[in-house]
């Protein structure tokens, strides 16, 4: 299973041994994976110091996205810091398949982060819907018996109401479904979907810190600089014909206002009006990508 990042000042000297960057606020703590102000990095040691330095004035570790980090992680870090309201944010169910396969795996990518935003509220109902809606694209591109079995297993963990086990089955879900896709040697397809589930996730996060009344947590909106530059590598990865398609193109111009925006680590915490913004754009580009 992959690590949690819920790190209270108790377990900052194992986060820094561990590699984990954080830049340091009265009350609030912002996690940083970006190496770009690599200074300002407590030392292995004198962690100890820092370590009392943080719990004598009540410091708090809010963590953001690193390597390691899966999209679940990344959900249940922000609901601990947020009065995140889960089931407010589902989508609509998206329509019948289409014939092109780049919008058909995109949308599935934004499926896989609606099944972890469903784990996230423990909602029975609304994770064996979406189940099912995974499930049609899985058969639309071509690998639907191999995945069945699995998304059958998930199907009943939920209703059992095994979260926990459900957290790390969707996870190894998610990585099937992009082993699946390239067995059947269809690379870029299964880039497609990881961009859409991290385009999914990210839509959720920057709504919920929309809402959140802490100001100091609008540099929860989009992860970090780093998640940022890894799904533009991504991007960057496919050809130039799948980039210029109808679809990737709205993707990458997405990507495009994210890095111009949120590319960067910055001593104050972003304007409210910053976060709009960014939740109105993921939105606008779901829209077109994959729900009309």
């Amino acid at each position: 299973m992959k690590i949690r990042f819920a790190l209270t000042s108790s377990v900052f000297a194992a986060a820094v041994a561990a590699g984990l960057g954080c830049c340091w606020a009265q009350g609030a703590v912002t996690a940083s994976a970006d190496g770009l102000k690599e200074e300002r990095l407590p030392q292995a040691n004198s962690s100890t110091q820092k370590e009392d330095e943080a719990a004598a004035q009540g410091f708090t570790v809010v963590p953001l996205w690193t390597a390691e980090q899966t999209p679940v992680d990344f959900l249940a870090a922000v609901g601990q810091h947020t009065k995140a309201r889960w089931r407010q944010l589902y989508r609509p169910p998206p329509p019948t398949p289409a014939p092109d396969r780049m919008r058909t795996a995109v949308t599935l990518g934004y499926l896989v982060g609606e099944s972890f935003l469903c784990v996230q509220a423990a909602d029975v109902q609304q994770f064996r819907n979406n189940n099912q809606e995974v499930m049609t694209y899985c058969r639309t591109l071509g690998f639907g018996e191999k995945v069945s079995p699995m998304l059958l297993g998930q199907a009943k963990l939920a209703e059992g109401e095994m979260w926990e086990e459900l957290r790390v089955g969707v996870i190894e879900g998610q990585e099937a479904l992009v082993q699946a896709l390239l067995g059947q040697r269809d690379e870029e397809l299964a880039v497609v979907l990881k961009l859409g589930v991290w385009l999914r996730t990210m839509e959720v996060v920057s709504s919920v810190v929309l809402e959140a009344p802490d100001a100091d947590v609008a540099g929860l909106c989009v992860g970090s600089p780093a998640l940022i530059k890894d799904l533009r590598e991504e991007f960057a990865s496919l050809s130039e014909t799948t980039r210029q398609g109808e679809v990737m193109k709205e993707v990458g111009m997405l990507l495009d206002f994210l890095w111009r925006n949120w590319g960067r680590t910055e001593d104050e915490l972003p304007a409210a009006e910053a976060v709009m913004k960014t939740r109105d754009r993921l939105a606008q580009t779901a829209r077109k990508v994959s729900l009309r």
